[in-house]
């Protein structure tokens, strides 16, 4: 499946281009949270959406109580702009799938204050509702799925596009991930006790935690056809897909990795591919002290090769932006592919050596053919969905 278009919000702001452009910077974009009093919370941290990049929004979307509902919609309208394809029109069949952890529920978070909780509207309630403004930006002809299986969801929205268009049931497929910052969510982490004081450190042995982040990332996705029938070429292709379910525990991986294992291993066969054709792992990598020596771990072992797997993790810039986090890697890795570019751990400072299975990219990255790029997401509950991307000129279908 070709990949035409690709759209961001992020904490770097509006656009694709200014994700990347954090990414090459090595910027570092987590903050004290300005959104919420943290003033009783051990970590205050976050990587909000700027201030600037909101209010720009109004030039780009209809309004809505939601800012998760206007991040996916500004970023699904460059992807779609990017494509050169029309955000409305009844001769193209075109889907919208979506993944989310919170959806429309930080909508409540503006109630809870001093004097109690006073609910601001019920639209919090209805999920459903991040969909709204996406509807009325782009004309949806096909089917509409929300998908919420946890951090995981980016990638699984990915995986549901390329089988509808398969399936013949859409001629293109936005799909998207979307997260706004929720104090429910900095609440949850803190009873953890996994968030970061002040930066996320994947991989490194003096890692203590993750950061919340929030934004959207979507791809658009055609068959190769179609694309070329435009006069145009595909950015990038999605080789292969794969999900599992560890069913370990609640909020940790497996200790084995198998679910990772196994999603890893059914990418590479669909695809036809080595563990050494892989040229970049776009790592889960958040920082937690359990998590990223399990993935270490399960890399080194679904990609042994004749060298070790090359990885890094992008949260250490931008946070963990939960639901937006896996469609926000795979809009890097599109870039990747295309400028040649592996980004670095930019946080790293002293690799852990039960990290040591692993090419861990040094911060400042490395210029390196990329024809293949895996990346992979964990959510609570024990889900992992992978995808394996690869270099656009040679699509095939």
């Amino acid at each position: 499946m070709a990949i035409s278009g690709v759209g961001a919000v992020s904490g770097a702001g509006l656009g694709s281009e200014a994700l990347w452009t954090a990414v090459t910077d090595r910027q570092v974009l987590t903050r004290p949270v300005t959104r919420f009093d943290m003033s009783r919370y051990p970590a205050r941290c976050g990587v909000e959406v700027p201030p600037a990049a909101v209010a720009a929004l109004d030039a780009v979307v209809p309004g809505h109580q939601s800012l998760a509902a206007r991040y996916l919609a500004a970023a699904a309208l460059e992807g779609l702009r990017d494509a050169g394809l029309p955000t409305h029109g009844r001769r193209q069949r075109l889907g919208a799938f979506v993944g989310t952890v919170m959806a429309t529920r930080p909508i409540l978070d503006r109630g809870i204050g001093p004097g109690g909780l006073a609910v601001p509207g019920r639209g919090w309630a209805h999920p459903d509702d991040v969909l709204d403004t996406l509807r009325k930006t782009v004309q949806v002809t096909g089917p509409t799925v929300l998908l919420a299986p946890g951090c995981a969801a980016g990638n699984s929205a990915i995986a549901a596009g390329c089988r509808a268009i398969a399936a013949g049931e859409v001629d293109v497929a936005v799909c998207g991930g979307v997260s706004e910052l929720s104090l429910e969510i900095l609440a949850m982490f803190t009873s953890l006790r996994a968030l970061a004081v002040d930066t996320v450190r994947p991989f490194d042995v003096n890692r203590r935690g993750t950061i919340p982040g929030e934004g959207a990332g979507v791809l658009v996705l055609e068959p190769v056809d179609r694309i070329t029938a435009r006069g145009r070429r595909p950015l990038a292709r999605v080789l292969a897909c794969a999900a599992a379910a560890d069913a370990h525990n609640p909020t940790q991986p497996h200790p084995d990795g198998n679910g990772l294992v196994s999603t890893v291993h059914g990418c590479l066969d669909r695809a036809g591919l080595t563990a050494d054709d892989v040229d970049w792992v776009c790592a889960h990598g958040t920082g937690t002290q359990a998590s990223d020596g399990i993935e270490a771990r399960a890399v080194a072992k679904a990609l042994a090769g004749q060298r070790r797997p090359v990885v890094s993790s992008l949260k250490g810039q931008f946070g963990h932006a939960e639901g937006a986090a896996a469609a926000l890697e795979a809009v890097v890795a599109v870039r990747a592919l295309a400028e040649n570019f592996v980004p670095g751990n930019v946080t790293l400072i002293e690799p852990d050596p039960a990290c040591g299975g692993i090419d861990l990219v040094e911060p400042v990255g490395r210029r390196t053919p990329v024809r293949a790029v895996l990346s992979q997401a964990f959510g609570f509950g024990g889900g992992v969905s992978t995808i394996l991307l690869g270099k656009g000129e040679s699509a095939a279908g």
